[in-house]
C-alpha cells in the first residue's frame, strides 16, 4: 500500500475532529474535497475505513488502526518541520481564542513583547465561550485557548486536551462605594441576600460557580445584569445597580467600588489549552511567553 502524506492528514483531521465538515474547516479544504481524499484511502487500502453514523460518520476498526498511523506520521512531520527550522526566524499566524478579561489581562500584556521579539508570527485573537472555544480547538480551527476555571467548578476538559495554569487571581466582591456593607472586613454570600447581582451569562462557567457556592449558603441570586465582561458589570456597581464577583482590575482606584473578600475563599484560575500534539517553533514561544 502506497497512501502519501496529503491523504494521511485528512485522515488524521477526520480522526482528531469527528467530522468532515470540522477535518475541511481545519485544513482549508471542502467537506466534498474530504471526502473525496477518503474515498482514495480506502481504494489504496483494498477496505473500509469510514462508516455512517447518523448525518456524520465514525471510524471502522480498521480505519481507527490506520488512524493511528496516521497520528505517529503527522507527529513526525511536525517535528521534522521544527528541526529543519529552528535556527530560522519564526513564521506563520497563530489564533488564540478566550474569553474577554482574559484576552485583555493576559494575553495583551503579553503580546507587544512577543511582537518585538517574533515579528513575522502573526498572532490573531477572538472572545467567546470556552465551551466553543474547545469544539474549535479539537477542529483545528483555532491553536489555542486561554480559560477561566472557577474553583467551586474546575473546568473539565475533553480527551486530548492539555492544560497548563498560567495563573490564578483571588476574587472579590465589588459593592457600590456608598454601600451600608463598604467597611466591613469581609463578606459572606448571606450578606448579599436580596442585592441585585451582575454576573456572566447564565450557563456559564462563571455563573454557574457563582450560584453554586450561594445556594451552599442557602442563597438564591437575585441576577438582573447578564454581562461577560467584568468591567461592564463594573460599571453597573459603580452605577449602584448591582454587586458582583470579580478579579480585581490592576490599578483600579474608583473610590465609587469597594472590594472586600468573601469568607469562603474564591478564586479563578486562567489556563493554557492546547491539543496533545506536538507544537510548531511559533507556537512552542507564544505559550513559553504566556506561562512565563
Amino acid at each position: 500500500m502506497t497512501m502519501g502524506w496529503d491523504r494521511l492528514r485528512v485522515l488524521d483531521a477526520v480522526a482528531r475532529t469527528g467530522s468532515v465538515t470540522r477535518a475541511a474547516t481545519a485544513l482549508h479544504m471542502t467537506g466534498p474535497a474530504v471526502s473525496q481524499q477518503l474515498r482514495r484511502i480506502e481504494a489504496e487500502a483494498r477496505t473500509k475505513i469510514v462508516a455512517p453514523k447518523g448525518r456524520g460518520l465514525r471510524l471502522t476498526a480498521k480505519g481507527e488502526v490506520l488512524a493511528g498511523y496516521a497520528r505517529q506520521v503527522a507527529e513526525a512531520m511536525q517535528q521534522a518541520e521544527n528541526d529543519l527550522h529552528r535556527d530560522e526566524t519564526y513564521v506563520g499566524h497563530l489564533r488564540v481564542a478566550a474569553v474577554a478579561s482574559v484576552i485583555r489581562s493576559v494575553l495583551g500584556a503579553k503580546l507587544t513583547a512577543f511582537h518585538r521579539e517574533y515579528p513575522r508570527v502573526r498572532v490573531s485573537a477572538e472572545d467567546g465561550e470556552t465551551a466553543d472555544h474547545l469544539d474549535r480547538l479539537a477542529a483545528g480551527a483555532i491553536d489555542l485557548v486561554l480559560a477561566e476555571s472557577w474553583s467551586p467548578t474546575p473546568l473539565r476538559l475533553p480527551a486530548g486536551v492539555l492544560a497548563q495554569r498560567i495563573t490564578r487571581e483571588a476574587l472579590f466582591m465589588a459593592v457600590p462605594g456608598d454601600h451600608p456593607l463598604r467597611s466591613h472586613g469581609s463578606l459572606s454570600i448571606r450578606d448579599l441576600a436580596g442585592e441585585r447581582w451582575a454576573t456572566c451569562a447564565r450557563g456559564s462557567d462563571a455563573h454557574n460557580a457563582l450560584e453554586q457556592v450561594a445556594r451552599r449558603h442557602g442563597v438564591e441570586l437575585d441576577v438582573s445584569f447578564c454581562v461577560a465582561d467584568h468591567l461592564t458589570q463594573l460599571a453597573l456597581v459603580r452605577e449602584g445597580l448591582a454587586v458582583a464577583c470579580v478579579p480585581v482590575p490592576a490599578g483600579d482606584s474608583d473610590s465609587r467600588v469597594a472590594y472586600l473578600p468573601l469568607d469562603t475563599e474564591l478564586h479563578r484560575d486562567i489556563l493554557l489549552l492546547e491539543r496533545a500534539q506536538t507544537a510548531s517553533l511559533a507556537l512552542q514561544a507564544l505559550k513559553t511567553y504566556l506561562v512565563n
